[in-house]
Order: structure tokens, then C-alpha cells, then sequence
């Protein structure tokens, strides 16, 4: 049974290529391995609310990923897609119960096809008239023993079979193959692993009250020069933990333009978390690291004061 072939947003969904083709220019765009698998999910559950913990089941299964893995994935879907992420006319997003893929979008473009019912083989074999060996075995009959020759004179020589070396442009083309079947190998391998987030943890020990976490690939190198844009804004933080004695957990995965940045900060009674997107956020510095000040410092005033027992 060959799997059914969608197209959303008039792109086409190519499950062979990891790739979303697009219907009437012809464009291709790559997705990830957990990229393609959330479209695939998507789309099985078109017009149905997924909830976070049912697409990170259904998606990652049972692995440890960070807190804006889904977010993320959501994000680059929708890019990839066309679809506004301020409108969202595609992906759509269900405060306090998931995500919904309209169902208008989602178009079947290839049925299911079911190839277990192939026609008869053609037997090539060729049934021989048995008079054929009856003549054979006559003609053997008529031969007069008197004019068999002895053993010795009917042994035929055997031929010797010569091994010939394989020509050059023969041994070339194997090696070629083989050289060409090692670095697919490899560039599957690395691009799987390209697919791979961790979380990586970021300057140890350094604050006393707050543990840093950057979402990257698992072939990115430890990288915290993006955590110095907003390193002294964690130092200040960090003092207004120890007064509240409280504890915070920061996931941030930065690129040119965006920066996904979560907290989430914990009491011996409550907790609260807030989950960021800020776009541009290289141009001012002073703007991020005054939002991020601002922001974390609202949510710690909403938690209310521990009771003494």
C-alpha cells in the first residue's frame, strides 16, 4: 500500500525527499526529519485540536527535548508554508489547547494506492514435444556397438579457462560507485543528525539562581557569544532571585533575525513561565535587554509570597 499524497497551502508534501514541493512553480524547500513528521502529523489530524503533549508524543516519541522544540518546529512550518504568522489561515494556533490545521488548505492530490494485487507472471517456459527425445533415443539404438571407439579416444581435452584482468575504465567506475555509496552514507548520517536539538547548557555555576539552556543542533560547537547580549541583565536577575528565593530556568535558540527566548522561574509553592519571540533583536540592545528585564521581573511580582509553616 503506497501512503496518499497531500498538498497544503498548494504545496505538495514529497515523503521520499523530506521535501514540500510547490504545485505550479515547481519550488523545493527541505524540511527536517521532525519538521516533516509534524506536517505528516498535521495533516493526518486535519480540522482536529492537537494538543502540545499529543504532537510531542506523536512527533518525538519519547525523546527529551527542550520546552520551545514544538514552537519552533510550528514556526519554520509555517515559513515554509506561506501561511502569516499573525494571521495563521493554515496553522493555527488554539490558546490553552494546540494547534489545528484548517482543513480547507489541505487538498489530496495522490489516492492511496494498493499495489499488493499484481497480475500473473508469464511463465517463460517453453514445453518441448516429447517425439523429439523419441526420435533421439531411436537414432541412439540404430548406431552399431562394433564402430564405438575406445575411452582413451574420445576424451576431449579440457580447456583452460584464462583470467583476464578487468579493464581499467571497468575498475574505475567500482571505485567511483563505491566512493559515491560511502558519501551518501554519510550525508544522510549528518543530515539526520543536522535534525537532532539538544539543549546545551551555558556558563556553569555562573549565577547562583539561574541555569541557561541553548536550544542548537547536535553537531553545533558550544557556542555563548549570543548570551553575552543579555549577560548583565542575568546578573541583576539573579539578585532579585536570591531576595525572592526563587529559581529560574532560561531555553534560548537565537538566529540572525529571531530569538526564541523562554523562562520559566519556580518557588517552593508556584511557578510561572512566559515563552518570547523577538524578532530583530540584534539592531538595539539596550530594547532586549530592557524587555527581558521587564518581562521576567513582571512575572516574579506575580508570584505570590510563600507562607511560612
Amino acid at each position: 500500500m503506497s501512503k496518499p499524497r497531500y498538498s497544503v497551502n498548494n504545496w505538495l508534501l514529497d515523503y521520499t525527499s523530506g521535501a514540500i514541493v510547490h504545485l505550479q512553480s515547481g519550488e523545493i524547500r527541505r524540511l527536517g526529519e521532525y519538521q516533516l513528521k509534524l506536517l505528516d502529523c498535521l495533516i493526518e489530524h486535519a480540522g482536529q485540536t492537537l494538543s502540545r503533549n499529543e504532537l510531542t508524543s506523536l512527533v518525538w516519541e519519547r525523546r527529551v527535548i527542550g520546552d520551545n522544540s514544538l514552537s519552533n518546529a510550528i514556526h519554520a512550518l509555517r515559513a515554509a508554508l506561506e501561511d502569516d504568522g499573525k494571521q495563521q489561515r493554515v496553522i493555527k494556533t488554539i490558546p490553552k489547547k494546540g494547534y489545528l490545521l484548517e482543513p480547507e488548505f489541505c487538498q489530496l492530490i495522490e489516492p492511496e494506492a494498493d499495489t499488493s494485487s499484481s497480475p500473473p507472471a508469464v511463465s517463460n517456459t517453453v514445453k518441448l514435444p516429447e517425439t523429439k527425445y523419441l526420435i533421439q533415443s531411436e537414432m541412439v539404438e540404430a548406431v552399431p556397438m562394433n564402430n564405438v571407439p575406445v575411452a582413451e579416444d574420445i576424451t576431449a581435452p579440457v580447456a583452460k579457462h584464462r583470467l583476464y584482468p578487468l579493464p581499467p575504465w571497468q575498475t574505475l567506475s567500482f571505485f567511483l560507485i563505491i566512493c559515491v555509496i560511502t558519501l551518501s552514507g554519510w550525508l544522510i548520517f549528518f543530515h539526520k543528525s543536522c535534525d537532532e536539538m539538544v539543549a546545551q547548557e551555558q556558563q556553569k555555576n555562573q549565577y547562583s539562581n539561574i541555569r541557561v539552556f541553548r536550544i542548537a543542533a547536535a553537531v553545533d560547537e558550544m557556542n555563548n557569544e549570543d548570551l553575552l547580549k543579555f549577560n548583565s541583565t542575568l546578573k541583576m536577575l539573579n539578585q532579585r532571585l536570591i531576595a525572592r528565593d526563587a529559581w529560574m530556568t532560561v531555553y534560548y535558540r537565537a538566529d540572525e533575525q529571531v530569538l526564541n527566548y523562554t523562562f520559566s522561574i519556580e518557588t517552593t509553592c508556584a511557578n510561572q513561565q512566559l515563552a518570547m519571540t523577538l524578532y530583530h533583536w540584534r539592531i538595539d540592545n539596550q530594547r532586549l535587554t530592557n524587555t527581558i528585564f521587564g518581562e521576567t521581573e513582571r512575572k516574579l511580582n506575580e508570584i505570590a509570597p510563600c507562607k511560612k509553616s
